[in-house]
């Protein structure tokens, strides 16, 4: 009896021991992440939408602010970067994002002019998209692999958020009008700022701190490294390749197809979902994979997804291109995000992805977005995806000379 009694006891501890502790600071990180994508989702895919029909935006028009936007975040993200490394606490750039986004929405609902409300669509573009970096950060930061939750687990859930965000928002757009759109935006990241104070404050330890304008001209100088330049620019045009998608994608689908504002949201979605489960079940069984490699893989991918959506699918077939957003995004950016990390290491990372943001994705995405709004007022319809086929194929030649010159540094 006691002997049966030890067994259990032994079987009970191994149980336990094999259960992962929870990390309560990744778990913040994580909802704060969480929330920020349920907003992302509105505002990706539904924003453009509420732009045109709520503020009359022309397809020109809004792919304009949209390159302006990624034009900004040139001179925005280093500059932001290099005052947040001067900060003694890691929430202070997420908080002051969050908070100018706010003010930015609010004035936008109340603008009634077409330069006012340009205006602030611009700002709203720029630090909404600057809080990528910091969040994304956090979350490469604050989780273990050894510990729940592991970054593949908290970042798959954050992409889980974004379904959330672009299904209920398309829900609440068939049900209130596109008003919904922005209170969606307004309201998810008045909780995002909410939950930015409930995460760890991390204070950094720091000597004496060099002046901004030398944090600023190291942050730059980072690009000199080969293998990191072309990191950036080669995944910063492969993602750029998503914009016409982004953009356009669910006004050509309830136009072409005729479907609802919820299943847009849905077709959307299943695309994410695709991404989540890329992330939460495949990604930790390739972490042998070279960074280099898993990026050359989204980048094909991404080539012959646009390059099929340019041929107007049926649902059908739309609905099996949609999966391939797990290479065309999910993969490109865990090659990217490793990659960064691997580079860099901790300390350095939020910097490296802050260039990465600003010098990298945002030009590329200006440009791809100014394509886009020009071929979508040409009245293509679908066929303007080709478009995107081109710049997906740049970001691949670059990641495939990248994907070279690693495999020569790995034989050497």
């Amino acid at each position: 009896m006691v002997e049966g009694q030890f067994a259990i006891a032994q079987q009970d501890t191994t149980l336990t021991a094999n259960i992962p502790e929870w990390n309560p600071m990744a778990v913040r990180a994580m909802i704060a992440a969480c929330l920020f994508y349920a907003s992302f989702g509105g505002l990706i895919q539904w924003f453009p939408v509420w732009l045109i029909e709520e503020k009359a935006f022309t397809g020109a028009q809004l792919g304009l602010v949209i390159s302006f936007a990624g034009i900004g975040r040139i001179i925005a993200g280093p500059l932001t970067s290099a005052w947040a490394d001067g900060r003694r606490d890691r929430r202070a750039p997420i908080q002051l994002l969050s908070a100018v986004t706010l003010m930015a929405l609010a004035a936008l609902w109340f603008a009634n002019s077409f330069g006012v409300s340009f205006a602030f669509a611009f700002i709203a573009e720029i630090t909404f998209w600057a809080l990528i970096a910091f969040l994304e950060a956090a979350l490469l930061r604050l989780t273990k692999p050894d510990r729940a939750p592991t970054y593949g687990f908290a970042r798959g859930l954050a992409s889980l958020s974004f379904v959330v965000g672009n299904v209920a928002v398309g829900m609440l757009v068939d049900w209130g009008g596109n008003a919904t759109i922005w209170w969606w935006l307004f309201l998810t990241i008045v909780a995002l700022l909410a939950a930015s104070f409930t995460m760890t404050p991390e204070p950094v330890e720091r000597g004496e701190e060099p002046p901004f304008a030398q944090r600023l001209s190291e942050g730059l100088a980072m690009v000199k490294r080969p293998e990191f330049a072309l990191l950036m620019f080669g995944c910063g045009l492969i993602q750029a390749g998503h914009q016409f998608y982004y953009i356009f994608g669910t006004k050509l689908w309830i136009d072409e197809l005729g479907v609802s504002g919820t299943m847009a949201g849905w077709l959307f979605a299943f695309g994410v979902i695709m991404e989540a489960g890329f992330l939460m079940v495949i990604a930790r069984r390739i972490e042998h994979v070279r960074p280099s490699s898993l990026m050359l893989v989204g980048g094909l991918g991404a080539m012959l997804r646009w390059t099929l959506m340019a041929t107007s699918p049926a649902l059908g077939l739309l609905l099996a291109l949609q999966a391939l957003h797990a290479l065309s995004f999910a993969c490109t950016f865990l090659g990217a995000m490793r990659g960064i990390q691997a580079l860099w290491g901790d300390d350095r990372t939020p910097t490296a992805q802050m260039m990465f943001m600003a010098l990298a994705t945002a030009p590329a995405q200006a440009l791809s977005s100014w394509i886009a709004g020009r071929v979508f007022d040409t009245g293509v319809g679908s066929q303007g995806y080709i478009a995107m086929t081109f710049v997906a194929a740049a970001g691949t030649l670059l990641i495939f000379i990248l994907w070279r010159r690693t495999a020569r540094l790995a034989v050497a």
